[in-house]
């Protein structure tokens, strides 16, 4: 009888809550703002969220960020509490003993309880500092075959009637191929005469010896294999010089999810699914290219060996020839010469494609994959975040197509390291877009975001500054924040309280509602590939590579410092989409009616296919300085279309003039009277109100007007700093609202169109 009076206790109080929270059916209540008409083409997929002004004054635990507490305790969880976070990143305490301590983990499930018991949640940080993959040395301990490979050429010319060899060099640890080519050098190589010359490599693979025999000069190429470690991300990250696993193959993510992840829940699996949230895994990558060694301190499992030569190399593994000939049908060795050396014609441009698509495929598959299938097992989501997100040329170095890597996570990621929302905003409009943009396709509703003022510091800013920079984040469409900016002394009790609160808002305003943006910016990984060589330096890609990229980030820009709001679409999420009165209509409802196209070189034939089906349904596709474009091997029929679809498109020459120009044309879903750079907007819906996101980045009050579509009776701005509400004058004609407000300097507000 005890029992069943708790359960019925327990079912009244969540009817209580849910009518206090949420009302009832679709009637307003004096707590809540409802909608009347509902105009969304996709309204099956929203929700029937009411807002509540109690709720959003002092949101839950569930809707407050996270703090990163690495060495968690019990008086660090009551700290945390009190300032307000919702909850805690933590893990077993970071020691020499690390994942074999059996107090560690108990420390740690006695901390979890607490968090249950406060109501707030975890999630388990996967390795001792980062990269993750490691283990703290443990995956590559006894498994030195795990370790992360690389692939070098050396050259030499071998004049008419000459002998030559060249050497294994120091480090290397094998011969893999060899081959000749016409030239008299490197600087002159004909790239297509390549002949297999393996044979001449001695039995240990330590020397390739080649006589010329013809009548013409000819180079002769060793590619040899490295463990590649020397001047890599894994020897001048902040916590530990280690060398790395390799991501191109699987078992070194099983050997690494043995040693944590099952780890954790053998400690804490009656957890995982309330308390115990998703698991943070941080900056992954492939070794991708050699990075500035400092003198920062940090601990060095593995010494490095200075006499390595560093030479340009590319991502390998000894299965990497076998599965590239078996996804794309023929033997990359022959090719080997177009990854190293420029080369502007097609051929060279689609082996490229071909080898940076596979490689980001194989990152996604064996890491990310792996950990999202066992966290799903468990009732957990994977998250976290990659290296280097922002900068488009280094995409396929260090992962891959950064779009469809992050839709591989159960909540995709980021970190953005900024207290500015100015400086926040020139990464935020690239990095977050990227993860928002694949949880909006795949109708996810969770994103995160990592922050900290790492790259512009804190020093000197305001808690207003990093939230605005947090607002930033929130209107690219992140909801989720783990927080590096509050440890230590130097935050006052009371700001903590203050951010804590303001995020908390923030989120519950966002969740259960969609995104709406009636512009798709294309992400052009295929053609950044297609341009990309290896290099001794990260800051150093090819030319070409630079012009795409940069186009890219001046789109992004463009596009955010007009209002325009966009999400980020790639060649595999663009061919799902289906033409429908005039719009590309994603699977989650989002409908485009206007594609823009950065400068690129390069398109996947299914995403030139699908252009010339828009155009013929009446999308508007605008092109960035893009004459012709080479297509994937067997395909250059395709790339030759490409032609129609220029011929149709709208031309541009800057990122500032395409943001013009869909504005201009009707396309952007939120209009600015006059100049308001510092003004960043994003529009979300559901079934009772439409929502929009605006961050003042300018440092006083600025008043605007706005214009969108949208149906309803009034405006209300919600004040994510003091929880305030206040009306917003409006006018409703012909289902365009106008309404004119003015917002607070360097704050982050919503207005809910009622």
């Amino acid at each position: 009888m005890k029992t069943l009076r708790k359960f019925l206790s327990a079912l009244f109080a969540v009817l209580v809550f849910c009518l206090g929270v949420f009302g009832c059916g679709r009637d307003k209540t004096s707590d809540g703002d409802t909608n009347g008409e509902q105009t969304d083409p996709a309204a099956d997929l929203l929700t029937d969220k009411v807002i509540n002004k109690a709720m959003f004054k002092d949101p839950d635990l569930r809707f407050r960020p996270m703090v990163m507490v690495h060495g968690i305790t019990q008086n660090a969880v009551n700290d945390a509490y009190a300032r307000g976070y919702g909850g805690i990143v933590t893990n077993v305490a970071w020691n020499n003993n690390y994942l074999n301590d059996v107090r560690a983990f108990n420390t740690l499930a006695m901390c979890i309880e607490q968090l249950s018991e406060l109501g707030m949640y975890a999630w388990l940080y996967d390795e001792y500092g980062y990269p993750s993959g490691t283990a703290y040395g443990q995956t590559l301990k006894d498994n030195p075959e795990y370790e992360a490979l690389g692939l070098v050429p050396q050259y030499k010319t071998v004049a008419v009637g000459t002998t030559q060899s060249i050497d294994l060099l120091h480090g290397h640890t094998a011969i893999i191929s060899a081959y000749t080519y016409d030239g008299t050098d490197r600087n002159d190589i004909d790239l297509f005469t390549g002949e297999d010359v393996t044979y001449a490599v001695n039995a240990d693979k330590t020397r390739v010896t080649f006589t010329n025999r013809t009548a013409t000069s000819k180079v002769l190429v060793a590619y040899m294999r490295k463990p590649w470690y020397e001047n890599t991300h894994s020897m001048e990250n902040w916590y530990a010089q280690q060398r790395y696993i390799n991501m191109l193959e699987k078992e070194p993510t099983q050997k690494f999810i043995r040693r944590t992840h099952e780890q954790y829940y053998d400690y804490l699996g009656e957890h995982f699914g309330n308390t115990v949230k998703a698991f943070f895994t941080d900056e992954p990558a492939l070794q991708g290219s050699y990075f500035t060694i400092t003198d920062r301190p940090r601990q060095v499992l593995h010494q490095p060996d200075p006499d390595v030569p560093i030479v340009e190399c590319l991502n390998y593994s000894d299965t990497l020839f076998e599965v590239f000939k078996e996804k794309y049908g023929y033997d990359l060795k022959p090719y080997l010469g177009y990854l190293y050396n420029a080369d502007g014609g097609k051929l060279a441009k689609q082996v490229r494609m071909d080898f940076y698509a596979l490689t980001g495929d194989l990152f996604g598959q064996n890491y990310l994959g792996q950990i999202e299938e066992w966290c799903r097992t468990k009732n957990v989501k994977s998250s976290g975040h990659l290296l280097l997100e922002e900068t488009l040329y280094q995409n396929p170095w260090f992962a891959g197509n950064m779009i469809q890597l992050l839709g591989t996570m159960g909540i995709p990621g980021t970190d953005l390291l900024y207290s500015k929302a100015t400086t926040a905003m020139t990464a935020s409009c690239i990095v977050s877009k990227m993860a928002s943009s694949a949880a909006d396709f795949q109708n996810k509703t969770e994103t995160f975001a990592e922050i900290s003022g790492a790259f512009d510091g804190t020093a000197g800013k305001s808690v207003y500054d990093k939230l605005n920079a947090v607002g930033v984040q929130v209107c690219m469409g992140i909801n989720n924040f783990a927080s590096y900016y509050f440890q230590g002394s130097e935050i006052a009790f009371e700001d903590d309280k203050i951010f804590s609160a303001a995020i908390g808002r923030m989120k519950y305003m966002v969740d259960e509602s969609k995104h709406r943006a009636n512009v798709a910016v294309y992400y052009p990984y295929e053609g950044v590939s297609a341009e990309t060589l290896p290099s001794l330096h990260m800051y150093q890609p090819t030319q070409k590579a630079k012009d795409i990229s940069d186009a890219f980030t001046e789109m992004c820009r463009a596009m955010t410092e007009r209002q325009v709001d966009y999400d980020l679409i790639d060649w595999q999420n663009l061919s799902a989409c289906s033409v429908q009165n005039g719009a590309l209509v994603t699977p989650s409802g989002e409908r485009f009616t206007a594609i823009v196209l950065p400068h690129t070189t390069a398109l996947r034939s299914e995403t030139v296919e699908k252009l010339l089906l828009a155009q013929q349904g009446g999308v508007k596709v605008v092109l960035q300085g893009i004459d012709d474009v080479v297509c994937e091997r067997g395909k250059n029929d395709v790339a030759a279309q490409f032609a129609d679809v220029k011929k149709n498109a709208a031309s541009v020459a800057t990122g500032i003039a395409a943001a013009k120009y869909v504005i201009e044309n009707g396309h952007a879903n939120i209009t600015i009277e006059g100049n308001a750079a510092k003004l960043y907007c994003s529009k979300r819906v559901n079934k009772n109100y439409t929502l929009i996101t605006a961050v003042n980045a300018y440092e006083s009050d600025k008043s605007f007007t706005f214009r969108t579509k949208a149906s309803g009776k009034s405006v209300k701005y919600y004040d994510t700093v003091t929880g305030d509400i206040t009306e917003a004058s409006a006018t409703f004609a012909d289902g365009v609202c106008t309404f004119t407000h003015t917002l607070p300097a360097n704050q982050t507000g919503f207005f809910v169109i009622d």
